[in-house]
């Protein structure tokens, strides 16, 4: 015994430098991983998060080799412990790593996550449904436009924090091309998940539908040519005609293959068998596929003279 403590303190020193040895050895044997996954943040029911956090934690492995990249990343999970969360205020709430499956049995295995803890404001948990808005995009085809449109349903279900669900009023879809379009169409779109703190526990897509048709324009031909009809042969108009105007509504690819000849006014001469002055009705004459909207002149006084006076020939 008097051996076994003698020069004890030299012994137990000896003791530490040997634990300490065998404990740096075993740190310079073991390696590192490290990998990003999704941060779970769950309150209480009732509760709702309203302020912004981190959606993704750092984690870090340390162990023998063929352990740490034996763990499968699913195995294990970073959850915000809301335990200490009671009702509304700010809380500093740490994050925790639960071991599922292959992380369970492996040692030594060492596991940090960053962040450690988050901060957050909890308020009461709110629903309300509000619109959804189509985010169209594009326009169709030259000549074309959507007339109308339907969403089903028309409305969402969202729920969140109380002072980010009051305020809002609508929410948009996913983006509609309408690029090049020249017929109806239905497809469906996602709800655009705008704001992180808002939930949306059922509808998660509308059905929009879109009614494409010619598009109808309205435009005013100015320069329109006034033509005289059935004019007796021994009479002529003194002066020049003048000029018109027509303001017509009509498909835009229509109007566009129409040549300016096919739109004119005209003045029925008819019932005019002697010289004089005589005020006369004017009627438009356009193809049929267009509605006049308005016209000028309505009627014109014209004044009508002998052929013969001036010396000319039928």
């Amino acid at each position: 015994m008097d051996q076994l403590f003698a020069d004890w303190p030299a012994k137990m020193i000896s003791v530490a430098a040997a634990i300490l040895l065998f404990l740096f050895y075993r740190s310079t044997t073991l390696e590192e991983r490290v990998f990003t996954t999704t941060l779970r943040a769950e309150p209480p029911p009732g509760l709702a998060i309203a302020t912004p956090y981190p959606r993704t934690a750092r984690i870090t492995l340390r162990g023998r080799e063929e352990n740490i990249f034996s763990v499968i990343e699913e195995d294990l999970e970073v959850r915000a412990d809301f335990e200490a969360a009671v009702g509304v205020g700010q809380y500093r709430i740490p994050v925790r790593v639960i071991r599922k499956g292959t992380s369970v049995n492996i040692e030594p295995l060492e596991i940090r996550v960053e962040p450690a803890e988050i901060s957050v404001t909890l308020e009461q948990e709110v629903q309300r449904r509000v619109a959804i808005r189509p985010r169209l995009t594009g326009i169709p085809a030259g000549g074309f436009e959507l007339v109308q449109y339907s969403l089903t349903p028309e409305t969402v279900e969202v729920s969140g924090p109380r002072s980010v669900v009051t305020d809002l009023s609508e929410v948009q879809s996913e983006p509609i091309d309408m690029t090049g379009r020249t017929a109806d169409f239905s497809l469906e779109v996602g709800i655009l998940r705008e704001n992180p703190l808002v939930k949306y526990p059922r509808e998660a897509a509308a059905v929009f539908r879109g009614i494409i048709r010619e598009a109808v324009v309205i435009k005013t031909l100015e320069g329109v040519d006034l033509i005289t009809l059935d004019l007796s042969p021994g009479l002529r108009i003194a002066g020049t005609l003048p000029k018109g105007s027509i303001r017509l509504q009509g498909s835009q690819l229509a109007l566009e293959d129409q040549p300016p000849a096919r739109f004119r006014l005209l003045v029925d001469c008819s019932e005019i068998d002697r010289p004089g002055t005589v005020t006369l009705p004017i009627v438009p004459d356009i193809p049929p596929e267009f509605l006049v909207l308005m016209f000028e002149p309505r009627e014109l006084t014209l004044s009508f003279i002998p052929v013969n006076l001036e010396g000319n020939t039928p």
